[in-house]
C-alpha cells in the first residue's frame, strides 16, 4: 500500500541574503515509495522518490517560477508543464514508472523464462534538495539525483544542478558571469578534474571537461560536476571540478 507524505523541512531551509536583509526560504519535502509486482515473473518494480520544493519565504512570484522549474527539468522533464504544483508531479512522475514498467517488462518477458526474472528487478528513484547557497550573489543551489535500473550490468545514475538568482526566480548559466571566449577556463577546470582523481586514472578522461552548465556554488567558489560518461568511463562515477572565487577571477565578466 502506498504512504504518501509532506514532509516539513522548513528547519533545514537555507538562509539567503535577499534584497540586503536576511529571510528565510521556507520549504517541504514530498516522497513517497513503492513496489509494483510483474505479472508472471518472480519480479517487481520499486520506486522512490523526496523532492523538496519552496513553500514561502520569497516573493510568490520567485516561488512560483523555481518550483515550476523543478517540475518541468527534475521530475516531469516536460518544458511545457506549468504547473507549480511539485506533490502532484512527483505523483505523475510514479504513476508514469509504474505503467511504463507493466507495459514494456510485459513485452519484453515474451522472451524470456522464470530464470531470467532478475533481470525485471527494476528501480527508478528521484531525489531533489536545496543544497549550497552564495549569499553574496544572492544564489542557490538545487540538486537532483536520478538512478534507475532496467536490467543489465549495472543501473544509470547522474547528478543534476541549478542555480537559480533568489531575486528573481531565474536559472543562474556560466554566461552570466563568465567570460566564456577565454579558452584558458576549460584547462582550469581540467586540472582540477585531475586533481580528484589518482595519477594512473588520468588517462582514462578521455574528452576534454568544458563547463556544462551542470554545476553547484557557494560562497568559495564553483563547482562543475561531470557524470558517468561525460568524460570518463562509469568506473570513475561522478568528477567533480571546484574553483575557488579567487581563481575564477580572471575569467569573470564586469559587475
Amino acid at each position: 500500500m502506498k504512504v504518501y507524505r509532506i514532509l516539513l523541512a522548513a528547519g533545514a531551509a537555507a538562509l539567503l541574503l535577499l534584497a540586503g536583509c536576511t529571510r528565510e526560504m521556507k520549504t517541504a519535502a514530498v516522497s513517497d515509495e513503492g513496489e509494483v509486482p510483474m505479472q508472471g515473473f518472480d519480479a517487481s518494480m520499486s520506486y522512490d522518490y523526496r523532492m523538496e520544493y519552496i513553500t514561502g519565504g520569497v516573493p510568490k512570484q520567485v516561488m512560483d517560477k523555481i518550483n515550476n522549474h523543478i517540475i518541468r527539468y527534475d521530475i516531469l522533464y516536460d518544458e511545457d508543464e506549468t504547473s507549480v504544483d511539485v506533490p502532484a508531479a512527483c505523483r505523475q512522475w510514479a504513476d508514469g514508472q509504474v505503467s511504463t514498467y507493466e507495459a514494456d517488462a510485459s513485452e519484453f518477458a515474451e522472451d524470456f523464462d522464470e530464470d531470467d526474472a532478475w533481470m525485471f528487478n527494476w528501480s527508478f528513484s528521484i531525489d531533489g534538495s536545496f543544497e549550497t547557497a552564495c549569499k553574496e550573489r544572492g544564489w542557490q543551489t538545487y540538486a537532483t539525483a536520478s538512478e534507475d535500473y532496467t536490467g543489465g550490468a549495472h543501473g544509470s545514475y547522474f547528478l543534476s544542478y541549478t542555480v537559480f538568482d533568489m531575486k528573481t526566480g531565474e536559472v543562474v548559466t556560466e554566461e552570466d558571469f563568465l567570460d566564456m571566449e577565454i579558452e584558458e577556463l576549460s584547462d582550469l577546470i581540467y586540472d582540477k578534474v585531475l586533481e580528484e582523481l589518482d595519477e594512473d586514472m588520468w588517462d582514462a578522461i578521455y574528452e576534454t571537461p568544458h563547463p556544462n552548465g551542470n554545476f553547484r556554488v557557494d560562497d568559495e567558489g564553483v563547482c562543475w560536476v561531470f557524470n558517468p560518461y561525460e568524460i570518463g568511463p562509469y568506473v570513475l562515477g561522478v568528477l567533480d571540478a571546484f574553483v575557488s572565487w579567487e581563481e575564477l577571477a580572471p575569467y569573470m565578466l564586469a559587475r
